[in-house]
This record gives C-alpha cells, sequence and structure tokens, in this order.
C-alpha cells in the first residue's frame, strides 16, 4: 500500500536488473555500498503489484548487511509482506535476481 525505496540512487555503486520471462516484470536496483555494508538501496519495477512490494521489501532489508553476501531468502521477504500466494512468488524471484545482478556488477 504504501512502497519504500522507489527511485534511483546517484551515488550507487552497484547496480543491476532482472527480468520475468514469464510475466514480463522488469526491477532494477541500485547500492551504495561503503566498507563491504550495504549504506542504501533503492529500486524501480515495471510489474505487478507483486513486484513492487518485493521490491519494496528488499531496500528495507539491505541497508546495514553485509554486500559479500547479501543473499535475502524467500522467508525474509515474506516476514515483510505475509504469505506470498504462488501466482505471485514470482515477484520474490525477481527482487533476489535484481539483487544478485547488482553484486556481480
Amino acid at each position: 500500500m504504501a512502497p519504500r525505496g522507489q527511485g534511483d540512487l546517484a551515488a550507487a555503486t552497484h547496480r543491476g536488473e532482472a527480468t520475468d520471462a514469464a510475466c514480463g516484470d522488469w526491477m532494477a536496483l541500485a547500492l551504495c555500498v561503503r566498507e563491504g555494508v550495504v549504506a542504501e538501496a533503492r529500486y524501480r519495477v515495471r510489474g505487478c503489484p507483486g513486484a513492487i512490494a518485493a521490491g519494496s521489501a528488499l531496500v528495507t532489508l539491505l541497508p546495514g548487511r553485509r554486500a559479500q553476501p547479501a543473499a535475502v531468502a524467500d522467508a525474509e521477504l515474506e516476514a515483510l509482506l505475509g504469505e506470498v500466494p504462488a501466482m505471485k512468488r514470482h515477484a520474490l524471484r525477481l527482487a533476489q535476481a535484481a539483487l544478485a545482478a547488482a553484486l556481480r556488477a
């Protein structure tokens, strides 16, 4: 209902994006990493409300985490979102793929 962390991050040190081939949802993630820790995160998304919610949850969880590894589990996202219906679980994968892409860059 109230997405957080949308937009670009001019001072980003890491950027990545992912697309869900099945539904066409797209997410871009920008991270500012300082001394190996995620200081700030922002996302942009074109997709369903589930993708918007997953992006919002992801950028809420990332600040303060070590950048390597900074994997976020489904259970962590769902702790913020509540139970995610099976037909919207692709949104969790999209957020995780965008994070992985950002950290590979």
